[in-house]
């Protein structure tokens, strides 16, 4: 799931199609994408992507993504389905269709890669050819616009992976170091000092990854061990904006690339906070994901999950109620 700015008009099915990899971050395949659309002008708004389902399951996922539209409050829909499952996805877009009711649909498509089927008069029972290119205009303009677009989901996973190897045998000895040098800091600070002391040494830290300056692995693991305080990490997240979201965003998925156990909760709830914010939900579900791989009983993690899965559009974020003589959020 996530809500991008809209800027590219699309003027036809092949048009879309091309335009999926800007919603996402990267090409869906074997994917369902269904697009709110508000107003005359079908102003694109939430969008969300779900795997083809099993035949046997095409009934609850039909009955999800229409939930979530009308979450969202869509007058209209754009549902397109991707893949080489071709009868699946017409059952699926039938069931979607029915459940639809009020919300107009505004376009019903299915593709295979190469041909895809609509249901607009004097369409062709043998679908209609497109291509699709890395210099369509829609994606053009969202690499001008800083957007990195991955060939696929997968190459999303890896970038929230946990780090494997012979690096995460040094980055673990290292957080052994710094777990050494941070715990008798937390020892000695009253509680109420946590959040103003582990933010001297985390939120410099913090400042430079945003700004785009090079961060050791050693402060990045230091940041880490800090946030993993509960009181630092609400430190942290009471900082983020709208405004800094991407910043924020790219700061600590860079943490998260080098993040080892026990740190990892913390640090990719936040990562998935972020990624939220700037609306890229497929970004923050997995980011989410590991989170709770790390710690199923986190509680911050499966608020996330939870806001996600319920599909809340960061639109209505109504920012933190912050106490900066503590540093604590009111939530």
């Amino acid at each position: 799931m996530t809500q991008t700015p809209p800027t590219y008009v699309a003027h036809d099915v092949s048009d879309l199609l091309n335009a999926l990899p800007t919603m996402f971050g990267f090409r869906p395949a074997e994917s369902l994408v269904a697009v709110a659309t508000h107003g005359p002008r079908r102003r694109f708004g939430f969008r969300l992507r779900v795997d083809i389902p099993a035949e046997q399951d095409v009934r609850a996922v039909a009955e999800l993504v229409v939930l979530h539209l009308r979450h969202q409050g869509a007058d209209g829909a754009i549902v397109i389905a991707v893949t080489d499952r071709q009868d699946v996805a017409r059952e699926l877009l039938d069931a979607i269709h029915a459940e639809l009711g009020e919300i107009d649909l505004i376009v019903r498509a299915r593709a295979d890669g190469e041909r895809y089927w609509t249901d607009e008069p004097g369409s062709s029972a043998a679908g209609t050819r497109y291509q699709t290119s890395d210099h369509h205009l829609a994606i053009v303009q969202a690499v001008a616009a800083g957007q990195q677009i991955l060939p696929d989901r997968d190459a999303l996973v890896k970038r929230f992976a946990a780090v494997t190897g012979e690096r995460r045998r040094w980055l673990g000895h290292a957080a052994d170091e710094i777990l050494a040098e941070v715990v008798p800091q937390v020892a000695r600070t009253a509680p109420e000092d946590l959040a103003r002391v582990g933010m001297a040494v985390a939120g410099p830290i913090l400042d430079r990854a945003m700004s785009g300056h090079r961060v050791s692995d050693g402060d990045l693991l230091r940041f880490a061990a800090w946030v993993s305080c509960i009181a630092v990490r609400d430190a942290v997240w009471s900082r983020f904006t709208r405004d800094n979201a991407p910043d924020m965003a790219r700061a600590l998925t860079l943490v998260s690339s080098t993040v080892v156990p026990p740190f990892e909760p913390a640090v990719l709830s936040l990562t998935a906070f972020a990624t939220w914010l700037t609306g890229d939900g497929a970004a923050a579900l997995i980011a989410v994901e590991r989170a709770l791989r790390a710690d199923p009983a986190y509680s911050m993690a499966q608020i996330i999950l939870d806001t996600l899965q319920a599909g809340v559009s960061p639109e209505h974020w109504p920012g933190f109620d912050v106490d900066q003589d503590t540093l604590s959020i009111h939530r």
